[in-house]
């Protein structure tokens, strides 16, 4: 609730802070996990859909500072590994993420040149931030014995809903006209907890959870951009 005010606030100062920096953005693509119900390379039948939205403002020609909402689904399942198909786990996360990151355009983003022409541009970025995520978990083992109840772990007594993130990744950005620009992004959010699945003291308490997202976004700038 918190996190939502927050937005809330954001979204009604940035018009106040230089309408000509202000964006839009709309995020579509997919996501995979990383953690007790996997192994070093996710499986791809566990790829689910990612939706999501957010506001930003251009501090400088290669910097931008956004606030972004993101919904996922991510699961896991034993059966996908022949060497743990005998325990019988699975899993299924709806997760809702809340960020701030800043974006660091290498190239810079495209501006007008001094006759006034805009000049279309490709620019490789980074990104980093800090998250917060509402996990809706359901973490299950369908053994015999877990149907029987003689030794369901789950749900474990440590589980909590609400943890923070760190995303962080690469993308590029092409500015395809002074109000648009469209990108394709790839990153990694790892979660300062090894509950993102349900599944800690069952599987491995070592390590704590990830999940990796690769988006197409389309950003709407609400005035065309000026020269900093």
């Amino acid at each position: 609730m918190k996190s939502s005010i927050n937005l809330t606030v954001l979204l009604f100062l940035l018009p106040f802070l230089g309408i000509a920096q202000v964006s839009l953005g709309l995020l579509v693509g997919a996501a995979n996990y990383q953690g007790d119900l996997a192994q070093n390379i996710t499986s791809l039948n566990e790829t689910n859909f990612v939706i999501g939205g957010g506001v930003g403002y251009k501090i400088s020609p290669k910097v931008d500072v956004k606030v972004q909402l993101l919904r996922t689904k991510l699961t896991g399942d034993d059966a996908n590994y022949p060497d743990r198909v005998n325990r019988k786990f699975k899993f299924e996360s709806k997760v809702t993420e809340i960020a701030a990151m800043f974006e660091y355009y290498i190239l810079g983003s495209a501006e007008r040149s001094g006759t006034g022409v805009f000049e279309p541009s490709y620019t490789p970025f980074l990104y980093g931030g800090l998250g917060f995520s509402k996990i809706d978990n359901v973490a299950e083992c369908y053994s015999e014995d877990c149907k029987n109840n003689l030794k369901n772990p789950f749900p474990e007594e440590n589980f909590t809903p609400n943890l923070f993130t760190l995303p962080f990744g690469i993308g590029v950005k092409y500015d395809a006209s002074p109000l648009m620009a469209i990108g394709l992004r790839a990153g990694y959010r790892y979660s300062f907890s090894d509950y993102l699945d349900g599944v800690s003291a069952a599987g491995n308490k070592k390590k704590n959870d990830w999940y990796f997202v690769l988006g197409t976004n389309v950003t709407f700038y609400l005035a065309k951009k000026k020269r900093l």
